[in-house]
C-alpha cells in the first residue's frame, strides 16, 4: 500500500489567533504606561508576586490584545493593534531603551500544515514600529 500526504486545504491558518501588543519588565507601571501612550489596556499585571504565577515572576505587564471576542479576521486583528502602536511607535522604543520588554505577539493553535500569513504591507508596518515579533503557535488540544 502507498501512501501520500495529503496536503492541507489551501489558506488553512491558524485557528483562533490573537495579537498583542506587550510591555513587560519588573519596573514596568501599568498605569504609567497607560499614560504614556494613551492607549487603554485590555490587560494590565502590578510589578510583583502573584498567588497564580512561579514565584520569579514579578514583572509588571502592560498588554493590548485583540483576538477572536473583538474580530475573528488575523489580518483585521493585526490591522487594530498596529494602528494603535504606530502613532506611539517613538514612546514604544523609548519604553524598551529605559528597559522594558516591547513587542508583537501573534498566538494561536496549529496542527500540521497550517500557517499563518503576513503581506508584504503587514511586515513593513511591523518593521516600521521597530519592535521584535514572536510568533507563538499551540499545538495543544483546543
Amino acid at each position: 500500500m502507498i501512501r501520500t500526504r495529503v496536503p492541507p486545504p489551501a489558506g488553512t491558518t491558524w485557528a483562533l489567533p490573537s495579537v498583542a501588543l506587550v510591555v513587560r519588565g519588573p519596573g514596568v507601571d501599568p498605569d504609567a504606561v497607560t499614560a504614556r501612550l494613551a492607549i487603554r489596556p485590555t490587560a494590565t499585571r502590578a510589578p510583583g508576586p502573584a498567588p497564580w504565577d512561579p514565584p520569579d515572576d514579578v514583572d509588571g505587564e502592560w498588554r493590548l490584545q485583540c483576538d477572536e471576542r473583538v474580530v475573528r479576521d488575523f489580518a483585521a486583528q493585526l490591522d487594530t493593534v498596529l494602528a494603535a502602536a504606530e502613532p506611539c511607535r517613538a514612546r514604544l522604543r523609548d519604553l524598551a531603551a529605559e528597559g522594558a520588554s516591547v513587542w508583537l505577539v501573534v498566538h494561536g493553535y496549529v496542527d500540521h500544515g497550517s500557517r499563518v500569513a503576513l503581506t508584504p504591507e503587514q511586515v513593513c508596518r511591523i518593521a516600521r514600529l521597530g519592535l521584535p515579533l514572536t510568533l507563538a503557535p499551540s499545538t495543544s488540544e483546543r
